[in-house]
């Protein structure tokens, strides 16, 4: 009767084996998506892992794995190795036809964009026995903004040096030359609400009307660092700097516009509203840190017309004869990132206005 009952304990181990080696697979659907689009940097961001065991067989032991950038950290550090990517590692038990979902938080550390595009599954045998590997490919990704940064003093000086020629159109704006509508914003008074155009959308809209001054700021963003030791932390100002400028800006209805000193250079042409406000932050958090790029006074060329032109660059002593040779006659201001315990002291031409930004290496 023993010897019955252990034939059949090893035959059902056997089947087991066998069955569940060619089918374990079948019918298991696992996705993973991102809660946010975007969060900016030092906020968290959220996981979601879905896995749905379509079929009556168990799945005992199923082991869901994915890499990321590194700059996440995740809450829940079990299961988690760094190295030169952030491997995680969660652990599932399935019933026949069930699904589980689970939620992992992460902080978002640093700027960038962080894609998911492989999920790698592994099962095992009775006592672990024989391993079973498989993979499922997926689309997610996360962007992670530039730091906020406080950038009121650069506001301050920028809406002086534009003085009346620039602050004019709030001044001076024609009623009657409308030009076009785009979204609201706090900064834009009531009485330029369109309450038609906003039924229509959904969303409040605005009426933009022509004045003999138009409003735009173009920057110029400098992400090079040829020093002999690496200087991230500037370069990260010099970003973070640039994206609360546009979102600043743009609040206020100005038209912002920027070019970076990539290896292939960028640019974008002045546009006010927050469609292209997220273009600018998603453009700016995909900027990984180089050595080499294309010389910053390439991209110092065709200011927009009516532009106030903005430079960010930390490499002073040799930008700033291209800068001022770019200005002419035209007023800029000039935003100098620097290690803030080796400030060094600025002076520059009278159409040109530098503010120094201090910055603590981390």
């Amino acid at each position: 009767m023993i010897s019955i009952l252990l034939i059949g304990v090893v035959l059902l181990a056997a089947g087991w084996y066998f069955l569940y080696g060619r089918g374990w697979m079948k019918g298991l659907q696992c996705m993973l998506w991102f809660v946010e689009d975007y969060v900016y940097a030092g906020g968290q961001a959220h996981i979601i892992e879905q896995i749905e065991n379509r079929k009556r067989m168990p799945v005992p032991v199923l082991e869901i794995a994915f890499r990321m950038d590194k700059g996440v950290v995740f809450a829940q550090m079990e299961n988690t190795l760094v190295s030169d990517y952030v491997y995680k590692r969660d652990i599932f038990s399935l019933l026949g036809n069930q699904r589980i979902k689970r939620e992992v938080t992460m902080d978002c550390q640093q700027r960038g964009y962080y894609p998911i595009d492989l999920l790698e599954l592994r099962s095992f045998s009775m006592l672990y026995s024989k391993k079973y590997a498989g993979e499922q490919k997926i689309k997610a990704a996360l962007n992670v903004y530039a730091k906020r940064v406080d950038v009121s003093d650069i506001l301050i000086d920028c809406e002086r040096l534009m003085g009346t020629l620039q602050c004019a159109k709030r001044l001076y704006e024609d009623p009657f030359a409308f030009r076009g509508i785009r979204e609201y914003t706090t900064a834009d008074p009531l009485r330029t609400i369109n309450w038609k155009a906003s039924a229509k959308t959904g969303e409040m809209m605005v009426n933009i009307y022509d004045s003999t001054l138009t409003q735009k700021v173009m920057i110029y963003l400098d992400v090079e660092d040829l020093g002999i030791y690496r200087q991230d932390y500037l370069i990260e100002e010099s970003i973070s700097v640039a994206a609360c400028l546009s979102q600043r800006l743009i609040g206020q209805g100005v038209e912002v516009g920027i070019s970076v000193n990539l290896l292939e250079p960028v640019r974008m042409e002045p546009e006010a509203d927050r469609r292209w406000l997220h273009q600018i932050e998603q453009m700016l958090c995909r900027i990984k840190a180089v050595r080499k790029t294309t010389a910053y006074a390439n991209i110092l060329q065709e200011l927009p017309e009516d532009a106030f032109p903005i430079f960010i660059t930390r490499d002073g002593m040799r930008n700033q004869e291209e800068i001022e040779r770019f200005l002419r006659d035209t007023y800029g201001l000039w935003v100098y990132p620097q290690d803030a315990k080796y400030r060094t002291a600025v002076s520059t031409g009278r159409n040109l206005y530098c503010v120094v930004r201090e910055v603590t290496a981390y």
